[in-house]
């Protein structure tokens, strides 16, 4: 890792190519055993330079919305789906032109917008309804990702899946998942199988959603195979899985610098380049506590690992090395890719991270750098001219302000 890593210019995201083709491998073997689609979920990971890389292996992309659905449009060239809680009139207008699978989270959305569909796309219209399948499965703070939470506003019940519904849709969909092992996957399968059959019978297509974290070492793959052979055997459907997090799980690192180290606390405080907010937020939203290169229990040296902005709890966790840090040396933060260049901000004006590829000979390259015009033109176009004293007293006058001073 030496090698590469004197060349990152911090702070900056680098995609593994190597790990990427090892999930993308996984997702490969699903496909060949069960014959199902996989479809990335571009909500996950956008970093549409490897678009062609994922499109080897993959079906297409499911967006979360149109602008999603264009990028995949414009860079992936495979299926490309697309589900949202609501849509307005003008994004499916916009989305109709090159997206004919289409997934409505309500009757009402289905009744308004599916008609629009069928017009437009004849016999390739593709029209899903999410369902809701009331099945809490998410352990890790279920009342922010548990899709099945009590008043959750995604999907529909079983009991509005009457024949009537049922004969204007070619798909239910399903996304009831959050980073669950293989268990849980089956679960959910043997859940459907049992409480919908008739809604099963009646579809061409079941989509599992996504959250099936089956490239982690301890997901087994194979239990997720039989489940998804048995449902497809049993109701004669096409199934599809929408993995955004299993496709990207270990697949690259965000690399940070030491700015400072506040030692006159009782554990010592590392100011890195980035930021858990701006950077990877799920560390607090989650939370969770990722891991770092370097990281031991055994380690001697302990610090604080902080970002640079003003919000107290920016804050990575607490770690500990063999070595102590340097101001001025390197933090390399494991699996980031999932859910955080998609999720970046420029609080407190923080510059937003390289774009990096890390190839298989391992050789180093940016694909993107940021700015200041990619912070300034966030917030607004043109700033207003400035006031002089004559144009200052003409706009007190006509708001009948005092005069200040």
């Amino acid at each position: 890792m030496t090698q590469w890593l004197s060349r990152v210019q911090t702070p900056a995201y680098v995609a593994d190519i190597e790990a990427l083709k090892q999930n993308l491998a996984v997702a490969a073997h699903i496909k060949h055993e069960t014959g199902c689609r996989i479809l990335l979920a571009t909500k996950s990971f956008a970093m549409f330079e490897l678009f062609p890389l994922f499109a080897q292996g993959l079906d297409g992309t499911t967006a979360s919305g149109l602008y999603e659905a264009r990028l995949a449009h414009e860079h992936f060239h495979g299926e490309i789906h697309a589900y949202s809680p609501a849509y307005s009139d003008q994004e499916i207008r916009d989305l109709l032109p090159f997206c004919n699978h289409l997934y409505f989270n309500s009757l009402s959305q289905l009744e308004r917008y599916g008609p629009l569909c069928r017009a437009a796309h004849g016999e390739r219209s593709q029209l899903g309804l999410r369902v809701n399948p009331q099945l809490s499965l998410v352990k890790n703070n279920p009342d922010l990702y548990d899709p099945s939470a009590p008043g959750s506003r995604f999907g529909v019940f079983k009991e509005s899946l009457t024949p009537e519904v049922l004969a204007t849709v070619d798909a239910l969909h399903v996304h009831n998942l959050c980073e669950n092992m293989a268990e849980d996957s089956v679960r959910l399968i043997h859940h459907l199988m049992n409480v919908m059959p008739d809604a099963l019978e009646a579809v061409e297509t079941v989509n599992l959603g996504g959250g099936h974290y089956f490239t982690h070492p301890d997901y087994e793959v194979m239990a997720l195979i039989e489940a998804i052979n048995m449902l497809q055997a049993r109701f004669n459907v096409n199934t599809i899985l929408e993995p955004g997090g299993a496709l990207t799980f270990n697949g690259g690192y965000l690399v940070a610098s030491v700015l400072d180290i506040v030692d006159d606390r009782a554990v010592p405080i590392a100011i890195l380049d980035v930021s858990p907010t701006c950077h990877m937020p799920d560390v607090l939203e989650m939370p969770y506590r990722p891991e770092v290169v370097g990281d031991s229990p055994q380690g001697r040296h302990r610090y604080v690992l902080a970002g640079k902005t003003c919000l107290s709890g920016d804050v990575v966790g607490t770690y500990a090395f063999d070595a102590p840090l340097q101001v001025g040396g390197k933090v390399v933060i494991k699996d980031m890719l999932q859910y955080t260049i998609v999720k970046t901000t420029t609080f407190n004006g923080m510059p937003l991270p390289d774009l990096g590829v890390l190839e298989e000979d391992g050789t180093y390259r940016v694909v993107h750098s940021f700015g200041y015009e990619d912070f300034k033109h966030r917030l607004s176009k043109m700033p207003m001219p400035l006031l002089t004293e004559s144009t200052l007293q003409e706009f007190q006058t006509a708001l009948h302000w005092p005069p200040f001073g």
